[in-house]
């Protein structure tokens, strides 16, 4: 929606309004004066101005309830004004059971389309209401006006700086100037704690060089006096020894030592592998089991045994149940008194030949179980005496095994004992455990005495950095450091007064920040004053006329230029002390009169003056 950047007031309806119960037409001109007692209605003309575009009250107060009438719970308001191109506009807002409606020409929007229009809230109620910006922004009115405040140009600075600081600052890329000299800071900090360094440097250079002189002196005398004393304890360590025959002595024992180790570890390592090979030998013969050549024919035999004991089992009581009257199990006839003796007597030679089939059966049965048995026990007695045999063998390999080691372990031990003897002599000589120790002490402290001496020499020789040189060099960007801090301090000044410029007013001096001249820094400020007095100590009418210079500024950083309500105009003799721009509505207070709303100068809009 296109933005609204100035309207005034034609008409004013309200209904279940506050106070206005009925509807009630209001007619509004430039300016507009309304009179009339206490708790006539004036405020609340302001109020439905308000509620009408922000959907608050004149204030800015949240809870919008007791802004029903009492009586008529159903809220109208409907207000009619001009746009700076003379264009009629109506704007209704309306509330009942909770619901709010709002119409702009005869389509219903919402509140943030109000807001593209009119402005945010606290944008549309600093202008309409000069008490607002003071008393119900607070602090929330500095940043109000940060984000309105149009940034100042870095040229546009820069032109107002003198020209050696121009000069200076024109191949500056100052995106931050307080970053800037919160950098340059640090780097002051960084150079001075380098110069401190660098006098420590020189002096612990100059107290050095005067104790190295000292110091290679005393290591110098203690090196001869160390050195006359382990020549002495050398010459003594091996007089009246013939080292060489002792070396080629240790050659050849170490050689015989090393042989008879090889040996032993060839004959024991063979015998052992043929220990192993028996070793395994047994253990698979141990995993033997007897497999029978008779475990098929038992099979069979057992089966024919048991398939011949069923049929005689079955046959045998057959026998025993069989009846006159029954069926012959042979012909198929039935069995008669006469017959029966005969039929029993083909059943009874039945039962005798399976009898005697059964046991011939048996008996192979068992002569097959004794036949097994015994080879059974063949395969045991063989195994038992084989794991005999190997297992002595075992028990001799291993004699063997532990004969040879011990044979071989005593010479290998003679030889070492031999060597460890020739090897210590080769090493102390004639000298004792304690002259020894004190021979290696003696050289080591000969060699960090060298060691030092040298490091003293080294160090003496070495170019000394050129202190002075660096530390007039630290002090020379010190200065330079504070002189573009000079210059960004004096931009941040000028962009500070410039800004500050945009503030202007007649009698009313707002500050949103201090610059502190001596270190450029920027701290918060929010400083309202009319007249060099601050807010707090104002009497209303001199609040009122501070409103007054707010309103303006704020039309002017905004570009939008609304109607301004002015409430207990009783108290202000004049308004000299600003030029009003846009509509001016005045409410005054007259003891006992009744509201009246009356339009000093009509207003036109297009259509009137096309007629």
């Amino acid at each position: 929606m296109k933005k609204i950047e100035q309207f005034q007031i034609t008409s004013l309806m309200l209904s279940g309004f506050k106070s206005y119960e009925e509807p009630t037409e209001l007619v509004f001109g430039k300016p507009t004066v309304i009179t009339g007692g206490n708790g006539r209605g004036k405020s609340s003309i302001a109020d439905a101005i308000a509620f009408a575009v922000t959907g608050c009250p004149f204030f800015g107060e949240r809870g919008i309830d007791r802004l029903h009438n009492e009586n008529n719970p159903d809220a109208a308001i409907r207000m009619c004004f001009v746009d700076e191109t003379g264009t009629l506009h109506e704007l209704n807002r309306t509330r009942r059971k909770n619901r709010m409606t709002i119409t702009y020409d005869g389509y219903e929007i919402r509140q943030l389309d109000l807001a593209d229009l009119f402005g945010e809230r606290d944008v549309f109620l600093s202008i309409f209401n000069p008490l607002y910006f003071i008393e119900e922004l607070g602090e929330d009115g500095k940043k109000l006006l940060e984000r309105y405040l149009p940034t100042i140009p870095h040229e546009t600075v820069l032109s107002q700086l003198s020209e050696p600081v121009r000069e200076h600052l024109k191949n500056e890329t100052i995106l931050s100037p307080e970053g800037s000299l919160k950098r340059c800071r640090e780097e002051i900090r960084g150079l001075e704690e380098r110069i401190t360094y660098l006098r420590g440097q020189k002096d612990l250079a100059a107290s050095q060089g005067e104790s190295h002189e000292q110091a290679e002196q005393e290591l110098t005398l203690q090196a001869d006096t160390l050195r006359e004393e382990i020549a002495e304890l050398e010459q003594r360590q091996f007089s009246g020894m013939d080292v060489s025959d002792m070396q080629e002595r240790l050659v050849e024992l170490s050689g015989r030592y090393e042989e008879a180790a090889r040996d032993e570890r060839t004959d024991t390592s063979k015998l052992r592998e043929q220990l192993q090979t028996l070793r395994e030998k047994i253990a698979r013969r141990e995993g033997e089991q007897y497999q029978s050549k008779f475990t098929e024919a038992l099979a069979e035999a057992s089966a024919r045994v048991k398939d011949l004991g069923v049929r005689y089992q079955r046959e045998s009581a057959a026998y025993k149940a069989f009846h006159a009257g029954m069926e012959c199990p042979a012909c198929h006839r039935s069995v008669t008194e006469q017959s029966l003796p005969e039929v029993q007597a083909a059943l009874k030679k039945v039962l005798s030949e399976l009898y005697a089939a059964g046991s011939e059966q048996r008996t192979q049965l068992i002569e097959l179980q004794e036949m097994d048995k015994k080879a059974a026990d063949t395969f045991a007695q063989f195994k038992e005496d084989d794991l005999g045999k190997w297992a002595a063998e075992a028990a001799e390999m291993e004699q063997r095994c532990a004969s040879l080691a011990e044979q071989a372990s005593a010479e290998t031990e003679r030889l070492r004992a031999e060597i460890q003897t020739l090897t210590a002599d080769l090493e102390y000589g004639n000298l004792s455990q304690a002259e020894y120790d004190h021979l290696g002490t003696c050289r080591e402290e000969l060699r960090q005495s060298e060691a030092k001496i040298a490091a003293l020499q080294t160090m003496t020789a070495a170019q000394l950095p050129d202190f002075d040189r660096e530390i007039a060099q630290a002090n020379a960007n010190i200065a330079e450091i504070k002189r573009k801090m000079a210059d960004v301090i004096a931009y941040i000044s000028k962009r500070a007064e410039l800004t500050f410029s945009q503030l202007k007013m007649n009698r009313v001096e707002i500050s949103l920040y201090d610059v502190v001249k001596s270190t450029g820094e920027v701290k918060d400020t929010f400083k309202f004053q009319y007249g060099g007095r601050r807010y707090d100590r104002l009497s209303l009418s001199e609040k009122i006329r501070a409103g007054m210079e707010v309103s303006e500024l704020m039309k002017r950083l905004t570009g939008r230029n609304y109607p301004v309500f002015v409430d207990n105009m009783e108290s202000v003799d004049d308004l000299a002390n600003v030029r009003p721009t846009g509509q001016i509505i005045m409410a005054k207070c007259v003891s006992g009169a009744a509201l009246q709303v009356k339009p000093v100068r009509p207003i036109v809009f297009a259509e009137q003056r096309a007629a």
